[in-house]
Protein backbone atom coordinates (compact mmCIF):
# COMPACT_ATOMS: atom_id res chain seq x y z
CA UNK A 1 0.00 0.00 0.00
CA UNK A 2 2.84 2.34 0.88
CA UNK A 3 4.59 1.63 -2.43
CA UNK A 4 1.34 2.38 -4.28
CA UNK A 5 0.95 5.72 -2.45
CA UNK A 6 4.51 6.75 -3.32
CA UNK A 7 3.81 5.83 -6.97
CA UNK A 8 0.67 8.02 -7.06
CA UNK A 9 2.50 10.99 -5.50
CA UNK A 10 5.35 10.62 -8.00
CA UNK A 11 2.93 10.58 -10.93
CA UNK A 12 1.24 13.75 -9.69
CA UNK A 13 4.58 15.48 -9.19
CA UNK A 14 5.74 14.58 -12.69
CA UNK A 15 2.43 15.71 -14.16
CA UNK A 16 2.64 19.00 -12.29
CA UNK A 17 6.21 19.63 -13.45
CA UNK A 18 5.39 18.88 -17.07
CA UNK A 19 2.49 21.32 -17.17
CA UNK A 20 3.71 24.74 -18.29
CA UNK A 21 1.87 27.86 -17.18
CA UNK A 22 2.01 31.17 -19.02
CA UNK A 23 4.55 33.67 -17.78
CA UNK A 24 3.20 36.65 -15.86
CA UNK A 25 3.64 39.86 -17.85
CA UNK A 26 4.22 43.20 -16.15
CA UNK A 27 3.11 46.57 -17.50
CA UNK A 28 3.77 50.21 -16.69
CA UNK A 29 1.90 53.45 -17.33
CA UNK A 30 4.91 55.52 -18.28
CA UNK A 31 5.27 56.58 -21.90
CA UNK A 32 8.62 57.43 -23.52
CA UNK A 33 9.51 61.03 -22.73
CA UNK A 34 9.60 63.53 -25.53
CA UNK A 35 12.76 65.47 -26.33
CA UNK A 36 11.05 68.84 -26.65
CA UNK A 37 13.03 71.86 -25.43
CA UNK A 38 12.15 73.15 -21.98
CA UNK A 39 10.36 76.47 -21.60
CA UNK A 40 10.40 78.74 -18.55
CA UNK A 41 8.06 77.71 -15.74
CA UNK A 42 4.61 79.27 -15.55
CA UNK A 43 5.04 79.93 -11.82
CA UNK A 44 7.93 80.20 -9.39
CA UNK A 45 6.10 77.83 -7.04
CA UNK A 46 7.52 74.40 -6.29
CA UNK A 47 5.32 71.31 -6.12
CA UNK A 48 5.55 67.90 -4.48
CA UNK A 49 3.30 65.09 -5.69
CA UNK A 50 2.31 62.53 -3.07
CA UNK A 51 1.49 58.93 -3.87
CA UNK A 52 -2.28 58.36 -3.72
CA UNK A 53 -4.04 56.86 -0.75
CA UNK A 54 -5.80 53.83 -2.23
CA UNK A 55 -8.64 51.50 -1.39
CA UNK A 56 -7.57 48.04 -0.25
CA UNK A 57 -7.96 46.28 -3.59
CA UNK A 58 -5.42 48.67 -5.17
CA UNK A 59 -2.63 48.13 -2.65
CA UNK A 60 -0.95 45.47 -4.79
CA UNK A 61 0.18 45.19 -8.40
CA UNK A 62 -2.88 43.28 -9.65
CA UNK A 63 -4.72 44.34 -12.78
CA UNK A 64 -8.29 44.51 -11.47
CA UNK A 65 -11.44 44.01 -13.54
CA UNK A 66 -14.96 45.02 -12.56
CA UNK A 67 -18.29 43.75 -13.92
CA UNK A 68 -21.73 45.37 -13.76
CA UNK A 69 -23.03 42.79 -11.29
CA UNK A 70 -20.43 43.97 -8.79
CA UNK A 71 -17.99 41.11 -9.43
CA UNK A 72 -14.33 42.08 -9.19
CA UNK A 73 -11.21 40.03 -9.70
CA UNK A 74 -7.61 40.10 -10.85
CA UNK A 75 -6.17 38.84 -14.12
CA UNK A 76 -3.91 35.84 -13.53
CA UNK A 77 -1.07 36.47 -15.97
CA UNK A 78 -1.01 40.29 -16.25
CA UNK A 79 -0.05 42.76 -13.56
CA UNK A 80 1.43 46.21 -13.05
CA UNK A 81 5.13 46.78 -12.45
CA UNK A 82 4.22 48.76 -9.30
CA UNK A 83 1.07 49.72 -7.41
CA UNK A 84 -1.41 51.86 -9.37
CA UNK A 85 -0.89 54.74 -6.92
CA UNK A 86 2.88 54.75 -7.50
CA UNK A 87 2.48 54.47 -11.28
CA UNK A 88 -0.01 57.35 -11.40
CA UNK A 89 2.31 59.49 -9.27
CA UNK A 90 5.31 58.93 -11.56
CA UNK A 91 3.21 59.38 -14.70
CA UNK A 92 1.84 62.71 -13.45
CA UNK A 93 5.31 63.91 -12.43
CA UNK A 94 6.59 63.15 -15.94
CA UNK A 95 3.66 64.98 -17.56
CA UNK A 96 4.05 67.98 -15.24
CA UNK A 97 7.73 68.14 -16.06
CA UNK A 98 6.93 68.35 -19.77
CA UNK A 99 4.22 70.96 -19.13
CA UNK A 100 6.71 73.22 -17.26
CA UNK A 101 4.13 74.63 -14.83
CA UNK A 102 6.34 74.74 -11.73
CA UNK A 103 9.89 75.83 -11.07
CA UNK A 104 10.64 72.42 -9.56
CA UNK A 105 8.88 69.09 -9.00
CA UNK A 106 9.48 66.24 -6.61
CA UNK A 107 7.77 63.25 -5.03
CA UNK A 108 6.91 63.75 -1.36
CA UNK A 109 9.61 61.25 -0.34
CA UNK A 110 12.11 63.93 -1.33
CA UNK A 111 13.82 65.83 1.50
CA UNK A 112 13.33 69.15 -0.30
CA UNK A 113 10.56 71.42 1.00
CA UNK A 114 8.06 72.53 -1.64
CA UNK A 115 5.58 75.42 -1.63
CA UNK A 116 2.63 73.20 -2.47
CA UNK A 117 1.89 69.49 -2.17
CA UNK A 118 -0.62 67.56 -4.29
CA UNK A 119 -2.32 64.77 -2.35
CA UNK A 120 -4.92 62.36 -3.67
CA UNK A 121 -7.32 59.52 -2.93
CA UNK A 122 -7.54 56.79 -5.58
CA UNK A 123 -10.95 55.10 -5.43
CA UNK A 124 -11.01 53.24 -8.76
CA UNK A 125 -8.44 52.00 -11.23
CA UNK A 126 -9.74 49.02 -13.13
CA UNK A 127 -10.87 47.44 -16.38
CA UNK A 128 -14.63 47.96 -16.27
CA UNK A 129 -16.96 45.76 -18.31
CA UNK A 130 -20.19 47.27 -19.62
CA UNK A 131 -22.90 45.61 -21.79
CA UNK A 132 -20.91 44.78 -24.93
CA UNK A 133 -17.86 46.94 -24.38
CA UNK A 134 -15.25 47.63 -21.73
CA UNK A 135 -13.12 50.56 -20.64
CA UNK A 136 -10.32 51.66 -18.40
CA UNK A 137 -11.81 53.61 -15.50
CA UNK A 138 -10.11 55.90 -12.96
CA UNK A 139 -11.74 57.77 -10.07
CA UNK A 140 -9.38 60.02 -8.11
CA UNK A 141 -9.66 63.15 -6.00
CA UNK A 142 -6.76 65.62 -5.89
CA UNK A 143 -6.12 68.15 -3.11
CA UNK A 144 -3.66 71.04 -3.43
CA UNK A 145 -2.24 72.09 -0.08
CA UNK A 146 -0.05 75.02 0.95
CA UNK A 147 2.82 73.44 2.91
CA UNK A 148 3.54 76.64 4.85
CA UNK A 149 0.01 77.34 6.14
CA UNK A 150 -1.26 73.72 5.86
CA UNK A 151 -4.42 75.13 4.26
CA UNK A 152 -6.32 73.41 1.49
CA UNK A 153 -6.06 75.60 -1.62
CA UNK A 154 -8.33 73.57 -3.90
CA UNK A 155 -9.66 70.08 -4.53
CA UNK A 156 -11.17 68.35 -7.52
CA UNK A 157 -12.52 64.89 -8.30
CA UNK A 158 -11.68 63.36 -11.67
CA UNK A 159 -13.63 60.44 -13.16
CA UNK A 160 -11.98 59.38 -16.40
CA UNK A 161 -12.81 56.51 -18.76
CA UNK A 162 -11.18 55.37 -21.99
CA UNK A 163 -12.54 52.61 -24.29
CA UNK A 164 -10.70 49.29 -24.36
CA UNK A 165 -9.68 47.91 -27.77
CA UNK A 166 -10.43 44.35 -26.60
CA UNK A 167 -12.27 42.58 -23.81
CA UNK A 168 -9.19 41.00 -22.24
CA UNK A 169 -6.28 41.98 -20.01
CA UNK A 170 -4.33 43.55 -22.88
CA UNK A 171 -7.35 45.69 -23.76
CA UNK A 172 -7.64 46.77 -20.14
CA UNK A 173 -3.97 47.72 -20.01
CA UNK A 174 -4.25 49.91 -23.11
CA UNK A 175 -7.47 51.51 -21.89
CA UNK A 176 -5.98 52.36 -18.48
CA UNK A 177 -2.88 53.82 -20.13
CA UNK A 178 -5.10 56.08 -22.25
CA UNK A 179 -7.27 56.97 -19.25
CA UNK A 180 -4.14 57.92 -17.30
CA UNK A 181 -2.96 60.18 -20.12
CA UNK A 182 -6.36 61.88 -20.15
CA UNK A 183 -6.30 62.18 -16.35
CA UNK A 184 -2.88 63.85 -16.54
CA UNK A 185 -4.10 66.28 -19.20
CA UNK A 186 -7.16 67.27 -17.14
CA UNK A 187 -5.12 67.55 -13.94
CA UNK A 188 -2.52 69.75 -15.59
CA UNK A 189 -5.19 72.05 -16.99
CA UNK A 190 -6.73 72.32 -13.51
CA UNK A 191 -3.32 73.11 -11.96
CA UNK A 192 -2.55 75.58 -14.74
CA UNK A 193 -5.72 77.49 -13.88
CA UNK A 194 -4.91 77.42 -10.16
CA UNK A 195 -1.38 78.78 -10.65
CA UNK A 196 -2.91 81.81 -12.36
CA UNK A 197 -5.57 82.32 -9.68
CA UNK A 198 -3.45 81.70 -6.54
CA UNK A 199 -0.58 84.10 -5.96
Amino acid sequence: MRRYTVYIITVFMLFGCSTSTPAVKEYTLLSPQTTQSKTSALTSKTLSVASSKSIGSLFGKNLIYYRQNGETGAYLYSRWSDTPAALIQRSLLASLDEAALFSSLSPTVSLSQSDWVLESDLDAFYHRFLDNTSEGYIDITYRLIDTRTKHLLASKRFSVAAPAPSMDAQGGIEALKNATRELNAQSIEWLRTLTKEIR
